[in-house]
């Protein structure tokens, strides 16, 4: 079968013709991230803190951001530190640590001068290539405004970079600009951008940055944007030098060099009225994207050796190409309102081996199959609506629609990943305030999925996809009681094309059916009682699709309840209560069910929350459980989730 064509490019030149009719998704007024010396609006000071352990896995998340001026000096602080630690009988250990400290003394209004120090750490106890890492510099930097709401600062200093074992010293230096929501007759500009060097001998990063975004205000219903952005990344890393490599440069670490470059282009047109009540966007971009990696030291006398392997010496290149339209049409009134999407996109990837002098054309034809084989084309288009019909004060229907089609393709003829896959997704809710304080819902969900392999080699997994869900429930808020039930009933049936043929791949069902319910009940200013709940039935078998029957095979029921007592003394809230959960899973004898496990765990849970508006807040929840596996009493254990955040 002859590969299908490629349609990757078609219409290309018309969309540079027609790309200020085109939208993009990006917001002018956010600053990028990408800038690390010019700030215009410092965030608010903050601690945040977050600690979670359960089982036999602990997390830490911390972090801090303080700024002070005093008179014509700044200061400011901030730090990031996360761990991770897994207790098993191989412990796992990663921490990553972020520090940075600015400050800066105004000379003049328009000049300012600083330094900032940065430290940031990377430690894994796996032992496998960059897991440990490290980075230090001081900079001195000076800002100078020469208008209002633009900003440049160029900037030098000194720098250590350590990667698994090797210390690397030299400077950094580099330029940042940024133009800052300037007004030019009716247009809105901001743009970045950013030079940045790292000399640290024999190693060199480099970051290139540049981002401009024009907003046009044709009159006060129509808007447009562009958006132009260039983006380059260089990076060089240590990795462990094969013994032949190793003993021909006398080296212990290699060095592989790592270029990422982005071109992006969108456009933005936005109509606020193009009819009664009807609003519409569109939009288009274009984003090129190449990877390009190249190893320091090679040599073609040591790829002749039979120990050595030759492919390994050749590096890579990626190309991306990728084509993004989308359009939007939105129509609101009184009782109804609608949006209505059309998304469409394009993407091709080729993976390039670079040739090597010296070296037999063999290997590298054979290097070049293996990367070819990799290249790709996707052809995405999606259909999406959904709306609100509002039918009395009282009740309000919902619908939503969303239809994707995907076309894969690979032009490698070993490569047999080729496929279309077709997404149908379709949901209906209606709703009705039975009362001022209860609203009833009755809702429904289907959805069709279906993949399909181009060619025989794989196209056992040819497979269609149908999940039907039904659900009702009700929420009731009153002076002294609230409550949320929802009841759901979902069954998935998954169907291969040629499970005849191939007796692995064998059609089957899952049903589930869930209640959930969270509750509680206002005793006075201070007590209540509340509650969380749910239950699952599940049953997993194999199914006959022709005769809509299935045979079950394994059965599940999964039980959690969690009633708690609650203290209300502002800020605080204490709860404390008790904790249950089990699983039992079952086989089946024919139809009868046979127990396989129990797992149970039950134990009392407290809960402390301090909330102060947006200043403070703070939850400490934790739970100790006594587990019973197969009805023997298995190990205890205490667990605790704490969160913390801190706006000062």
């Amino acid at each position: 079968m002859l590969k299908r064509n490629n349609t990757l490019f078609k219409g290309l030149i018309s969309i540079f013709i027609f790309v200020s009719f085109f939208i993009s998704k990006n917001n002018a007024q956010v600053l990028s991230d990408s800038l690390e010396y010019i700030v215009v609006e410092n965030p608010l000071n903050k601690l945040s803190t977050k600690f979670d352990k359960q089982l036999n896995t602990y997390i830490l998340n911390s972090d801090i951001f303080y700024n002070k001026s005093f008179g014509n000096f700044s200061f400011k602080v901030s730090e990031d530190y996360n761990s991770t630690f897994i207790k098993s009988a191989n412990k796992s250990i990663k921490d990553e640590h972020f520090f940075s400290m600015t400050s800066a003394y105004m000379l003049k209004p328009y000049l300012n001068i600083g330094f900032s120090a940065l430290n940031n750490i990377l430690s894994d106890n796996r032992k496998i290539e960059i897991n440990q890492a490290s980075e230090s510099n001081v900079v001195l930097f000076s800002q100078f405004i020469p208008e209002e709401k633009i900003y440049v600062t160029p900037y030098i200093g000194y720098t250590n970079n350590r990667q698994v074992g090797e210390n690397d010293y030299g400077y950094i230096y580099g330029f940042e600009g940024l133009v800052n929501q300037l007004q030019i007759s009716n247009m809105d500009i901001t743009s970045q951008l950013k030079l940045k060097n790292e000399d640290i001998t024999p190693r060199k990063n480099v970051d290139r940055y540049f981002n401009l975004y024009v907003t046009n205000n044709f009159d006060q219903d129509v808007l447009n944007s562009i958006n132009f952005r260039f983006s380059q990344n260089r990076r060089d890393f240590y990795y462990k030098a094969d013994q032949l490599t190793a003993e021909f440069f006398n080296i212990t670490n290699n060095i592989q060099n790592r270029v990422e470059t982005n071109y992006f282009l969108s456009d933005h047109l936005n109509y606020n009225n193009i009819m009664n009540n009807v609003t519409m966007d569109l939009s288009g971009g274009v984003n090129l994207r190449n990877i390009d990696r190249n190893t320091r030291y090679r040599s073609a006398a040591i790829a002749v050796s039979p120990s050595f392997d030759t492919k390994s010496i050749f590096d890579t290149r990626i190309d991306e190409l990728k084509i993004d339209l989308e359009s939007i049409i939105n129509y609101r009134t009184e009782n109804f309102n609608s949006a209505l999407r059309l998304n469409y996109s394009e993407r091709d990837e080729k993976h390039i081996t670079k040739n090597f002098p010296g070296i037999d054309n063999v290997f590298y034809e054979e290097r070049s199959d293996q990367e070819t084989q990799k290249n790709n084309t996707s052809v995405r288009a999606s259909l999406s609506f959904s709306g609100n019909l509002f039918l009395s004060q009282s009740d309000r229907l919902s619908f939503s629609f969303f239809q994707n089609k995907l076309r894969y393709d690979t032009p490698s003829p070993v490569n047999f990943d080729d496929r279309d896959e077709i997404l149908s997704i379709i949901r209906l809710k209606y709703s009705k305030m039975l009362t001022p304080f209860f609203e009833a819902f009755l809702s429904a969900e289907g959805t069709l999925n279906h993949i399909v392999y181009i060619y025989s080699e794989k196209s056992s997994n040819n497979n269609i996809n149908r999940i039907i869900k039904l659900s009702a429930g009700g929420n009731y808020y009153g002076k002294n009681f609230a409550s949320q039930n929802d009841f759901e009933v979902s069954a998935n049936y998954t169907v291969y094309d040629f499970e005849d043929i191939n007796p692995t791949y064998r059609s089957f069902s899952f049903r589930q059916f869930t209640a959930t319910d969270s509750s509680s009940i206002k005793l006075n200013n201070r007590f209540g009682i509340s509650f969380f709940g749910y239950i699952k039935l599940s049953e997993q078998g194999d199914l006959k699709w022709a005769s809509f029957s299935s045979k079950p095979n394994r059965f599940l029921t999964e039980i959690f309840a969690e009633p708690k007592f609650r203290f209300n003394y502002y800020p605080f809230q204490l709860s404390a209560g008790l904790r249950y959960f089990t699983i039992n899973t079952y086989n089946y004898d024919g139809m009868i069910r046979i127990i396989d496990s129990k797992y149970l765990s039950l134990g009392p849970v407290s809960e402390i929350l301090l909330n102060l508006n947006k200043t403070l807040y703070l939850r400490v929840y934790g739970w100790y459980e006594f587990i019973t596996i197969n009805s023997q009493l298995n190990r205890q254990q205490a667990n605790l989730s704490m969160e913390i955040n801190w706006n000062f």
